[in-house]
């Protein structure tokens, strides 16, 4: 059974999706950090890149967002219309200084501003509206092909040439009176979308779709029934009534200890696990998971994992297990991109296609549509998540500021060495001592076994060497003082 668990009590909010006991999705909703997908903005031209086919477009943010000339409104209805003849330019549907309204589709990720799109997407419970496209999509998950046919035909019937429908699942069992009421409704708000733009005097937000209400309403949509819990009584009523509205066997609970939710579902640890580099599976295998700005790298190794069958069976069996956990990582810490995958050799190529298979079969849960390019030369599998957001340990984590997100820092031994030769710089001034502060492994290194090297060391700079030990990681080492020895004494004591 579906569970979603919604911690709604102090400044972040979050919610959890756990899938027959699993934890499967975790959404981080940070007051500092909220998504964007999905706002829109009156946005305006700065730049246009005829070389990419593309615009730079300040949209009221920090960054100016990156628009696409195939996500232009004009350039659909040319299309449409058979009018692209020739070497067609963005040049020719937007112009520098444009006013225009622009959606979020894939938030700000490091250096990288937003992906912004003109055609813009309105939904309701049952439909998803654009506006700027013409296209027709019906619900795979319909349980019957024939009215999947039937709400395809019935969205033709309705929409304009400019505007595309999408029929949700759970319009399956709807009336048509009920599609039609839904689209009207869609394109009230579109034009008083398109009015709030002419209203508006500089680029900024004009509707704001991403909460944390909202997006557990599209997560309950997915499925029939399932329960949702949460610990806010005035978050729980909101949902109450809206699940009321709905032909749904979805029950939801109201959470009333004073033990946070997530730790009463026992999430926490999970969590923790899901923003570390190894992650184990059964028998002693193991993944380890690399994120880099360009790609994701996953490697798969046996650990103590022998099996009782031949080495060729237990290998084959080690990466179909590490290809479902795969499947749920990417979906849990939201990795986006591109994404190499580094099972373990494989001779049998009927062994390949079996976890090819079960990937696809495992990553149909995933919202986010996942393509998979098979196996390289080398033996890497190649696959794409499409990427909306920033994954979970970048929203999580900052990088180091010793090891600058390498994931290493210099040996004490490095520093030590550097060290020495800096103040070996100022052997000839005429100070009686220095004052150095370092970490106990620096000192160490720097003075030898035993302190053996310290009087060389001080015969060599012509100066008495006191220091204080500080913690590992505070900083590698400083220089505080050239002075006389008593004077420096006496800093030192100031400073504990």
């Amino acid at each position: 059974m579906k569970k979603i668990i919604i911690n709604m009590i102090g400044r972040e909010k979050r919610y959890a999706v756990i899938d027959n006991g699993e934890l499967v999705k975790l959404e981080l909703f940070p007051p500092h950090q909220a998504s964007a997908v999905g706002n829109i903005y009156a946005g305006q031209v700065t730049k246009v890149l005829p070389g990419m086919d593309a615009a730079f477009i300040d949209y009221g943010a920090e960054k100016n967002g990156f628009l696409h000339r195939d996500q232009l409104p004009s350039f659909q209805r040319a299309k449409a219309e058979g009018n692209l003849n020739g070497n067609v330019t963005i040049n020719q549907f937007i112009r520098q200084g444009e006013k225009l309204l622009v959606q979020v589709v894939r938030d700000e990720s490091g250096n990288k501003g937003a992906r912004l799109t003109g055609i813009i997407e309105l939904s309701s419970d049952n439909l998803v509206y654009m506006h700027g496209i013409d296209y027709v999509g019906v619900s795979k998950k319909f349980s019957d092909p024939a009215k999947q046919e039937k709400w395809r035909n019935r969205a033709l019937a309705y929409k304009k040439n400019d505007e595309g429908i999408i029929v949700r699942t759970s319009m399956e069992n709807e009336s048509e009176k009920a599609m039609v009421s839904a689209i009207e409704g869609l394109r009230a708000d579109f034009k008083a979308v398109e009015q709030d733009l002419r209203m508006a005097k500089k680029p900024g937000l004009l509707r704001a779709t991403d909460t944390l209400i909202e997006a557990v309403k599209s997560e309950i949509a997915k499925d029939n029934w399932g329960e949702a819990v949460m610990d806010d009584s005035a978050g729980y009523r909101q949902l109450g009534k809206w699940l009321e509205s709905r032909s749904s066997d979805w029950q939801i609970l109201l959470h009333k200890s004073p033990e946070n939710i997530f730790t009463a579902y026992k999430l926490q640890n999970q969590i923790e696990q899901a923003g570390k580099k190894i992650v184990w599976l059964d028998h002693g295998s193991y993944l380890i998971i690399e994120e880099t700005e360009a790609f994701t790298v996953i490697d798969v190794n046996t650990g103590k994992f022998t099996g009782k069958a031949a080495k060729e069976a237990t290998l084959a069996e080690t990466n179909r297990n590490a290809a479902r956990e795969i499947s749920r990582q990417l979906r849990l810490r939201n990795i986006g991109g591109i994404i190499l995958v580094d099972f373990i050799n494989m001779k049998a190529e009927s062994d390949r296609r079996s976890v090819i298979s079960i990937l696809k079969e495992e990553t149909k849960k995933d919202e986010m549509r996942v393509q998979i390019g098979g196996f390289s030369a080398l033996g890497i599998l190649e696959l794409t998540r499409k990427k909306t957001a920033p994954s979970l340990s970048e929203r999580m984590t900052v990088s180091c500021p010793l090891c600058r997100g390498s994931g290493k820092t210099e040996s004490p031994e490095t520093l030590a060495f550097r060290l020495e030769r800096e103040l070996l710089e100022h052997r000839q001034t005429d100070s009686e001592a220095v004052w150095v502060e370092a970490s106990q492994s620096v000192i160490d290194a720097l003075l030898g076994d035993k302190k053996s090297f310290q009087a060389t060391l001080e015969a060599a700079i012509a100066k008495k060497l006191l220091y204080t030990v500080v913690l590992e990681g505070d900083h590698p080492y400083r220089i505080r003082h050239f002075g006389s020895i008593e004077e420096i004494k006496e800093r030192q004591k100031d400073s504990l």
